[in-house]
This record gives C-alpha cells, structure tokens and sequence, in this order.
C-alpha cells in the first residue's frame, strides 16, 4: 500500500502498459503480414463481427491507439499537476479501481477462449476487441479517478 501513495507508480503503471497498448495496435494496423492473418469481412452471419473484422482490416485500430496515447497523457499532466502525495483514502479508492480493473481482467480471460474455440478463424478480432475494451475502460476509469484527485 506504501507504493500507491505515490502518485508517479500510478504514471509509471499506466504509461507502460499504455505504450505496450498504443504499439501493438499501431504498429499493427496496416500491416501486410498481419492482415493476411484476419478472417476476410462478411464471412460470419453477424453483422457486428463482420464490421469489426472489416474495421481492423481497415487498419483503424490505429485510431484507438492515439486514443489510448491521449487520455494517457490527459491522466499523466492531471496526476502531475496534482497534490504530491495520496491521501489514505485516495489510495483506498486506487486500490480498489487497481483490484476492479484485474478482476475484470481475469473474467474476460474465459470469455475471450469461449469465442476464441467457437470461431478460431476470428482469433484476432476477438483479442482486439477485448483487449480494447479492457484497457479503454481501465483508462477511462483512471481518469476519472485522475479528475477527482485533480480538485
């Protein structure tokens, strides 16, 4: 509990799984051998996966990754220009977003194999979508949490 009551391990935290994010999913889109490995669009009798298929095919993860490096600059300058240290109940909040976020982690895992074993063709897209999904909200929730600790 002594680390969360600094506030630059929640920047360190957050940074570095942040640019591991915002690198997979711009460095992946557009690329040539990583487009050959997704399921071609309107291949499924589901509109929703046949979009998002089509929508990574685009090579528009890109665009969530910019919006993964934005709000986790947005959190960076909030968290720096804020107090210097945590209060016990600030920490008390960080820890249970930090348990929140990992639990949600650890039940998107059997979700993911799920969808994964239904369909092995739409691996990736199922990961995208989940990995998205996970991280965007862990971030979101941050930055509230970041906005709060800002007043």
């Amino acid at each position: 509990m002594t680390l969360l009551k600094n506030p630059k391990m929640n920047v360190f935290y957050i940074s570095m799984i942040s640019a591991l994010y915002a690198f997979l999913f711009i460095f992946t889109s557009n690329h040539i051998e990583f487009n050959r490995l997704i399921s071609h669009p309107n291949t499924l009798n589901s509109w929703f996966w046949n979009m998002w298929s089509e929508f990574i095919a685009n090579g528009n993860m890109k665009y969530f990754g910019y919006v993964i490096i934005i709000l986790t600059i947005v959190i960076i300058m909030l968290i720096l220009f804020g107090k210097k240290k945590y209060d016990e109940y600030q920490v008390n909040i960080l820890a249970r977003s930090l348990i929140v976020a990992f639990t949600i982690t650890v039940l998107i895992l059997p979700v993911a194999l799920i969808l994964i074993l239904s369909d092995p063709n739409y691996a990736i897209e199922t990961m995208f979508m989940l990995l998205t999904i996970q991280w965007l909200s862990t971030l979101i929730v941050d930055l509230v949490y970041s906005v709060k600790y800002f007043k």
